[in-house]
């Protein structure tokens, strides 16, 4: 069982910016829960105090009553944190570095031991067959699923995704958002999602932040218009666009039972810019 999670009056600034402001949070073991909010609100701020990755000014970030340690938290960064030198394969097999001796760590994803579970966890996202490109010859939703390969592959009981389906087309984002939520499974998962729709069709319970604070938090049943109105101010006619959106929820078996059929989908932005793109890309 994956621990209980806890912001305590968590604050966190860079210069004169208040990133995170007095954020105080529950999440109970084996919940899913969705931050979203209006970009630069602090949201991947958020995740990275839980993570460890960086420490709170003030405040306190707990893991069943104790400070965050070792590799009980996974966070999936967007792609460009990934190495471009390296291959995919390579960059998933990073993601263990951390349960290996140091000794074995230096030569890991050069020559690994068992390559199996991070090439599986490719070819469950449709990247068995860049298992060997370089991670900078890959457009930006295939790096987007490297990182992600890359967190699953550690095994967390508590994984945190940044904007897992950035630069994904519809097909794309239900096969990443289901082998996420598989990959978790009884475990805790808290997701970054600027998609509102996707956050009330997946996840048990949603969280709106904004300028760095929450402002509301309820199970996602409970998500109603006019709090999003609230949350999202002029930015949600865009984010409206999106609930309004057929829904890209896939069958689980489909995934459990073509874990490449990803792979046959057109390039993962179809190569349009922003503006051609449809209103489910937020």
């Amino acid at each position: 069982m994956s621990p209980e999670l806890t912001l305590d009056g968590v604050t966190k600034s860079f210069g004169d910016d208040g990133a995170v402001r007095d954020v105080s949070l529950g999440i109970a073991s084996g919940e899913h829960v969705a931050v979203v909010g209006p970009s630069g609100t602090g949201k991947t701020t958020l995740l990275r105090l839980v993570s460890g990755a960086i420490q709170p000014d003030s405040g306190r970030v707990l893991l069943d009553g104790e400070p965050v340690v070792g590799d009980a938290v996974a966070l999936a960064y967007q792609g460009e944190t990934l190495v471009g030198r390296r291959t995919a394969l390579a960059n998933v097999l990073a993601g263990r570095l951390g349960a290996l001796p140091w000794w074995r760590g230096l030569v890991e994803p050069l020559a690994p031991v068992d390559p199996d579970p991070a090439l599986s966890l490719l070819d469950r996202v449709g990247l068995a067959e860049k298992a060997d490109a370089r991670v900078s010859s890959l457009s930006a939703g295939q790096r987007q699923r490297v990182a992600l390969a890359r967190a699953l592959v550690q095994d967390a009981p508590i994984v945190l995704a940044d904007e897992p389906t950035a630069n994904l087309d519809p097909s794309t984002t239900a096969t990443v958002l289901d082998v996420l939520e598989e990959s978790v499974g009884d475990g805790t998962l808290v997701t970054v999602l600027h998609d509102v729709r996707l956050a009330r069709e997946r996840y048990d319970r949603v969280v709106g932040l904004a300028d760095g604070q929450v402002c509301f938090d309820r199970p996602a049943t409970a998500v109603t218009d006019a709090l999003l109105d609230e949350l999202f101010g002029p930015d949600m006619d865009a984010a409206k666009a999106t609930t309004e959106s057929p829904s890209v929820t896939a069958p689980r078996s489909t995934v459990a039972e073509t874990p490449s059929a990803v792979a046959q989908t057109t390039n993962d932005d179809d190569g349009t810019s922003p503006e051609e793109r449809p209103p489910w890309h937020v």
